[in-house]
């Protein structure tokens, strides 16, 4: 009970060092929810299109609607740009068809140089001719003063373009501020920075400006990696703050004189317009819910208005915007849902975001949201793995891993909140993975510790069975040590040989000298009388001491079955039953030759047969390592494997040391160090030093 005890403790001990690695990584990611530093920007990004994709079918209210200065109309109409007095055309003719508003994506900073006015002076000027405009109403000679005309006869508002990385003088640009009421102080407004600061405007000719009530910015400024998701509606300058164009004229068709700003100490919340609430990011930022791919909206050709072919109740009550798709004009966009955007119609989308008051926001919550997401999803792998298996900690992460997208999904479909599944799904798989890698290094660790726990087990069980042989056949004495060297040396001289190369291997050779020892295991079979027998035994008796290699091959094969097919005893069988048989066929049991006879009992043949040579038997004295030698090489070809012999005479000297260190007696030593000349130049060997 104190076992399992200390089993279930350690079980323990190790599930909390896995919950604890999760949480330091939960507890890194969740402050990376927080910093997101550029990558788990860029990550959002993408991951923010992909969700919003989906949500972009095409429908839209029908009111704000596209007049374009397209191919059609400069065909029809001449090249860009046109003289001004035909934008005035284009202007009264939507007053006209009663449109509610008209905010024009085109700025007109210059004077126009094909007013009558200007091409008289500048003739003058330049070829000294005076043309004479005297019977010509004097309104029909300045294109900017027919263009101011008819803007202010309509609900008309102008673009102008704020400057960021220089400062331009300004002194002539009249704009139209944004009557912003703040629920906090304006002091407390400034204090915290909160909206983009322009240091120049490029804005339109003061004649212009003077003839509208309203005005508004058109700069569109995308994310890091060039797609458009969100605008500015409010930028501020020399102290004041001024509306986007889309902002503009939707107040211009609403009728709207004012907006207030809610702001709390984290900086802009919204911005309401009469009742409905526009949500805002950092910067006065909004993000665009996009109706779908260009051409969303109604598009209707400027030269299709000019030429009276578009029925009033196609413009009237509209909020129309005033730009061009025609190619070559540079104004177009990447957007998550299409990569060429028209410019014009980014405007659109943002007033119909508010028609519908279907907006994409990131309340003040979600950073917080998100920060517990990402703890949560890191600490659930780490309670995963601590508790359950391999298969059930899948079916679970993958499982979690849809449940983060799914809020992430419903959320920017259902309710317009933009929630980050990148850190989660990141905390998620980063933890399920180291942690899944922590928990194989310990399960490598502890596989290591039981396999050099079983390989002691074998060798125990070898040297054990090995052990009976020596109790009934007491002069073998260090026959076992010495011939499990034998192995191991003779393989590793083989293993150096390409015919041996793919057999021998290092696992191979351990498993080699493991099982050498059981090679005599049989004798504990044979009668005592036989085995112990001071003589030369009768044929019956030799008849019957053959029988050794069946006994052992029998008894090892009994204990495999227990351990299963391919266990560390495959060699034994082999090494114990072939050790006897004979390269040329004459040996026993089975009267097998050459390469039929396994290896590992070809290894054994030679190995048993050198140290019975070199040790003392009862029949016999110990033989001189050279005579040994002499016996093995007329063998050569009969008795040995040739291959083995030779791979012998190279490590000859290696089997010398071998049986000093493992001999018997000091008898057997001594016969092992002294030299026989004469067989060694008889057989070319090298001498010994």
């Amino acid at each position: 009970m104190a076992f399992l005890g200390k089993i279930q403790f350690r079980s323990s001990k190790k599930s909390q060092s896995i919950i604890y690695y999760g949480l330091v990584v939960s507890l890194i990611l969740s402050v990376l929810s927080i910093f997101k530093p550029t990558v788990i920007k860029f990550l959002d990004n993408k991951v923010y299109d992909t969700l919003l994709r989906p949500t972009c079918n095409g429908e839209n209210s029908g009111i704000p609607i596209i007049v374009d200065i397209d191919e059609k109309s400069l065909k029809t109409y001449g090249q860009w740009p046109w003289p001004r007095y035909r934008i005035a055309f284009l202007i009264e003719k939507l007053i006209q068809l009663k449109a509610s508003s008209i905010g024009l994506d085109i700025m007109f900073p210059e004077t126009d140089r094909t007013s009558i006015k200007v091409i008289k002076n500048e003739l003058l000027r330049d070829f000294n001719i005076n043309v004479q405009t005297g019977g010509m109403p004097q309104e029909s000679i300045d294109n900017d003063k027919i263009l101011a005309d008819s803007l202010s006869k309509g609900p008309a508002v102008l673009g102008y373009q704020f400057l960021f990385d220089e400062e331009v003088n300004s002194d002539q640009c009249l704009l139209h501020p944004l009557n912003l009421i703040l629920l906090r102080g304006l002091k407390s407004l400034k204090n915290q920075d909160i909206f983009l600061k322009a240091s120049g405007v490029s804005c339109n000719l003061p004649v212009l400006s003077e003839a509208v009530t309203d005005s508004g910015f058109f700069n569109i400024s995308p994310d890091s990696d060039g797609v458009l998701r969100k605008v500015p509606m409010i930028i501020e300058y020399e102290d004041k703050f001024y509306p986007s164009l889309s902002l503009s004229t939707l107040m211009q068709a609403l009728n709207i004189k004012q907006a207030i700003l809610k702001t709390d100490f984290a900086g802009i919340e919204s911005l309401l317009l009469d009742k409905t609430i526009i949500p805002l990011s950092s910067k006065g930022n909004m993000l665009i819910r996009f109706r779908g791919k260009a051409k969303s909206f109604k598009y209707f050709s400027a030269a299709d208005i000019l030429s009276d072919r578009i029925p009033a109740s196609q413009i009237q009550g509209k909020i129309v915007f005033i730009g061009t798709s025609a190619a070559g004009l540079k104004e177009f966009r990447s957007t998550p849902v299409d990569p060429v955007f028209p410019g014009v119609e980014v405007h659109a989308t943002i007033v119909d975001n508010f028609i519908k008051s279907d907006f994409i926001s990131r309340p003040k919550w979600i950073p917080g949201f998100e920060f517990i997401l990402v703890l949560a999803s890191g600490l659930l792998p780490a309670l995963l793995l601590s508790r359950a298996g391999a298969r059930w900690s899948l079916i679970l992460f993958i499982f979690c891993a849809m449940g983060i997208w799914q809020i992430s999904q419903v959320g920017l479909e259902s309710k317009g909140f933009f929630i980050s599944p990148i850190l989660p799904l990141i905390a998620l798989g980063s933890n399920f993975s180291i942690l899944t890698l922590l928990k194989f290094w310990r399960e490598e660790r502890r596989v290591k510790e039981r396999s050099l726990q079983l390989a002691l087990a074998q060798e125990a069980i070898i040297e054990s069975m090995a052990s009976l042989t020596e109790t009934r056949d007491p002069e073998t004495g260090g026959h076992i040590k010495r011939t499990q060297n034998y192995i191991k040396a003779l393989a590793e001289s083989l293993k150096s040989q390409p015919k041996f190369r793919s057999i021998l291997n290092d696992e191979i050779i351990e498993l080699l000298y493991k099982s050498a020892p059981l090679h005599d295991i049989g004798k504990v079979g044979v009668p005592d009388e036989i085995l112990l027998k001071p003589g030369k035994l009768t044929d019956e008796e030799f008849d019957e001491m053959k029988k050794h290699t069946v006994y052992g091959r029998d008894a090892i094969v009994a204990t495999e079955k227990k351990l299963g097919n391919g266990s560390f005893l495959y060699f034994a069988i082999e090494i114990v039953y072939t050790h006897h048989e004979r390269w040329d066929g004459s040996g026993y049991p089975m009267a097998i030759k050459e390469e039929e006879i396994p290896l590992s009992g070809r290894l054994m043949a030679l190995a048993d047969t050198y140290d019975a040579l070199i040790t003392k038997r009862v029949y016999k004295p110990p033989f001189s390592h050279e005579k040994a030698i002499e016996i093995i090489i007329e063998g050569k070809g009969t008795h040995f494997d040739p291959d083995i012999v030779d791979a012998f005479l190279k490590i000859e000297e290696k089997f010398r040391q071998i049986a000093i260190e493992y001999a018997d007696s000091e008898e057997e030593r001594l016969a092992l160090t002294s030299y026989d000349i004469s067989i060694k130049k008889k057989y070319n060997l090298g001498l010994s030093n």
